[in-house]
């Protein structure tokens, strides 16, 4: 734990977020993301960024001397998880469930793209997201169905390194069922996968479904309507047992989508 002059930084917790006091009283958290660093006060919007941890937790310093503290407990508002089974079915019923996996990013097609590939991929490696994409270098909360265990894994070690599609580590986390029996429970997993989407709500499963969703989101996006990309980005996110080959037309509708829009420019 780190002593400042008026506040006491605490050490990083599994979130990634360092609790910050003043006067022996929570006045928020500080994380670091993309190379910059930010404050939170629970209960309380902030959007400003600072170089160090330091001025951040300044900062946070700063507005409880103004009065202005968390209004809600914390850690508990940092996560909003859905309320999937990590023992069920990757699902039929999603509708209620797919807000909680909005990327915790810019909304833009790429992060939103992003997103769906990589839960894709969760899904064949027995993981459900229990929060939005956080980017690949950050700590992001899942569930592990082999066990039942919730904790915080990072993309960048799940997808493997150099593309090589291996995830690390091979026993997964602590306490998780023994590393030998991992291939066959995931094999068995993979009987739940599709490749139809048998949803109520259809998800794009052909590169002109994709295409049209993808520009329905950008166009919002560019609106500034936050409401219709929501709406819109259900058809992305929500969980479906054909999430594999929802995610490659994603993927290829994005690269034509992009290539479209640099032909375009001057």
């Amino acid at each position: 734990m780190e002593q400042q002059t008026r506040y006491v930084l605490g050490k990083r917790e599994e979130d990634g977020r360092y609790p910050v006091t003043v006067e022996s009283a929570p006045a928020g958290t500080v994380h670091r993301r993309h190379g910059s660093w930010y404050a939170t006060i629970p209960g309380r919007r902030t959007t400003d960024r600072f170089a160090t941890r330091y001025e951040a937790a300044e900062f946070l310093a700063t507005m409880a001397d103004m009065g202005i503290r968390p209004t809600v407990p914390a850690p508990g508002e940092t996560h909003t998880p859905g309320t999937a089974n990590p023992g069920s079915a990757t699902g039929h019923a999603a509708t209620s469930t797919y807000r909680h996996l909005l990327p915790d990013l810019r909304p833009t097609v790429p992060n939103l793209v992003r997103a769906a590939e990589a839960m894709a991929r969760l899904a064949q490696l027995g993981w459900v997201p229990l929060e939005g994409y956080p980017g690949a270098d950050q700590p992001w909360l899942m569930a592990c169905r082999l066990c039942g265990w919730k904790g915080r894994r990072f993309w960048s070690h799940l997808r493997g390194r150099n593309g090589d599609g291996i995830p690390r580590p091979a026993n997964r986390h602590p306490h998780c069922i023994p590393t030998k029996e991992i291939p066959s429970t995931l094999i068995a997993l993979a009987a739940e996968r599709t490749r139809e989407c048998p949803c109520e709500f259809p998800h794009p499963m052909e590169i002109r479904e994709a295409l049209s969703i993808l520009s329905l989101i950008r166009c919002s996006i560019s609106n500034g309507d936050t409401a219709a990309v929501t709406m819109h980005a259900r058809a992305i996110l929500e969980p479906c047992p054909a999430s594999t080959r929802r995610a490659n037309v994603l993927r290829i509708a994005e690269r034509r989508r992009a290539a479209a829009l640099r032909a375009t420019r001057p």
